[in-house]
């Protein structure tokens, strides 16, 4: 993010407003085009033990959201519900009415253990993406209480993984 004297952002930058020197020495600079109509594959990922129990009622407002957050790119979306684990409850799919569905049917569900296994459920879905095309962009909404209790992955470990498949993740914090 890039922000002027008054700390408000700056969105139109070009490689002329950039000066890049590598010890001295002038290099050329290019800036990556926008990527938003590159196709997307999203991961759902929702809690329904620990605190999120508590919160599943609120997750419907999740599924009519997916089309303004998924815009016209050509997609696919899975659903991940936690607790203690992960549990795959929609695999990808380009229909988002079927994801919306996953959604309804993890709310009505609605039996989470006091787990939540944050770290395990994000390395599951990375996972999960990794077995997607490479031309798709990766990310991870993830929908869930700020602490995790009980997973065995690591957070180096997460990070690690997160990082070597190049996953954005959107965090809803509750």
């Amino acid at each position: 993010l890039v922000r002027n004297k008054a700390e408000t952002l700056v969105y139109t930058l070009k490689t002329d407003d950039f000066v890049l020197t590598d010890d001295g020495v002038l290099q050329k600079l290019t800036l990556e085009q926008d990527t938003g109509g590159e196709p997307l594959a999203l991961v759902v990922d929702l809690e329904g033990g620990g605190a999120g129990a508590n919160q599943m009622e609120k997750y419907g407002t999740l599924a009519p959201m997916l089309s303004a957050v998924i815009g016209s790119v050509p997609h696919k979306v899975a659903v991940v519900g936690f607790d203690s684990s992960p549990v795959l409850v929609q695999d990808f799919t380009p229909d988002l009415d079927a994801a919306a569905h996953a959604i309804h049917a993890l709310i009505a569900d609605d039996n989470g253990d006091d787990g939540a296994a944050i770290l395990d459920s994000l390395g599951f879905s990375v996972d999960l993406l990794r077995k997607q095309p490479p031309e798709y962009r990766r990310a991870i909404l993830l929908v869930s209480e700020s602490n995790d209790h009980g997973s065995k992955l690591r957070l180096d470990e997460a990070l690690r993984t997160i990082s070597d498949t190049n996953t954005v993740i959107h965090s809803i914090g509750f």
